[in-house]
């Protein structure tokens, strides 16, 4: 029998979470579900590490980028297949996945074995499966994962506005009266030198937040990732850019825009201070320097792929 854990984020409360538990179990009824809520973090890595050591068949993920982030650095490398329902606020990977569809369609894929294996990026040890980068975005995340455990009101805000809110904070941050500028140092073999940015980006998919597409044609399935700096000398040149990539815009003949694919990427900080990361919308931490790594088809995934892929990917596994 297939053997499948659901972990619901805290912001699954009873009612919506009993919801869930109803659809999922109706849905997958010939399983054995074990439904998790974890109460925190640690108590979410705990019962992950578990699950990972029982060998089960499928994790399924209800929430958003930064629950999916939590559990893929424990899933990183193991047969066992992610499934990710949308219930955050940007579900980048979710979109990316096609997971937007209906709930009926999600979840069918654990029964027709939609499966592929997707490519994983990682930073300082740490796996990212969308986008993340540093400066104002690492500014930006920083800021909303602050509010959103210091102020409970904050959370219903988040709902109410859902991806609109990166866009006001990143409004936010361009308009206040000290907008910073860094110095980064980038090595590989695709680009090197010496940049002067606010923000620069590591992408694993084209769009950031829902709305923003910043690397167009960048995938997670091509042994590539794409790193985005943003070199304009003023706010008003960075904000055209912005808006064009929010309105799907080609930007490749911006020359303020430095763009280019790698499997390995070192950047280092060469102001005095130290800067989070940030990455399926958390942060990783404040440093002076990323190892940035290609960790190709290192997580199993269901996913809405075509027919002939499928054939493809699920010779590659077998669930009981």
């Amino acid at each position: 029998m297939q053997e499948i854990s659901v972990y619901l984020n805290k912001q699954a409360g009873a009612g919506k979470g009993s919801w869930w538990e109803k659809e999922i179990s109706r849905r997958l009824f010939r399983s054995q579900i074990n439904f998790r809520r974890p109460k925190d973090q640690e108590e979410l890595v705990e019962l992950l590490k578990r699950d990972v050591e029982s060998n089960i068949d499928t994790v399924i993920s209800v929430g958003g980028d930064g629950t999916a982030h939590t559990l893929i650095q424990e899933m990183v490398s193991s047969d066992i297949a992610l499934l990710v329902v949308p219930g955050g606020t940007a579900n980048d990977l979710a979109s990316e996945l096609g997971a937007q569809a209906s709930v009926d369609k999600v979840i069918s894929w654990v029964r027709s074995r939609e499966m592929k294996y997707i490519d994983l990026i990682k930073i300082n040890g740490q796996m990212m499966a969308t986008n993340g980068g540093l400066g104002v975005g690492g500014n930006v995340a920083h800021k909303i994962n602050d509010l959103r455990k210091r102020v409970p009101l904050f959370k219903r805000m988040m709902k109410m506005t859902g991806k609109h809110i990166y866009p006001f904070f990143a409004a936010t941050e361009f308009l206040g009266l000290d907008f910073p500028y860094y110095n980064f140092k980038i090595t590989s073999d695709e680009f090197s030198g010496v940049i002067r940015t606010p923000g620069l980006l590591i992408n694993n998919q084209s769009c950031l937040g829902g709305r923003f597409e910043v690397a167009p044609g960048t995938c997670n399935s091509d042994g590539l990732f794409n790193v985005t700096a943003f070199t304009h000398k003023s706010r008003a040149s960075i904000a055209q850019c912005l808006w064009a990539m929010a309105n799907k815009e080609k930007v490749v003949n911006d020359p303020n825009l430095i763009s280019f694919e790698s499997r390995n990427v070192k950047i280092e900080l060469l102001d005095d201070t130290k800067l989070p990361f940030f990455g399926d919308g958390e942060v990783f931490g404040h440093e002076k320097s990323w190892e940035v790594e290609m960790v190709p088809k290192s997580l199993l995934v269901y996913s809405q792929i075509g027919e002939s892929s499928l054939l493809n990917e699920v010779n590659e596994v077998t669930l009981q």
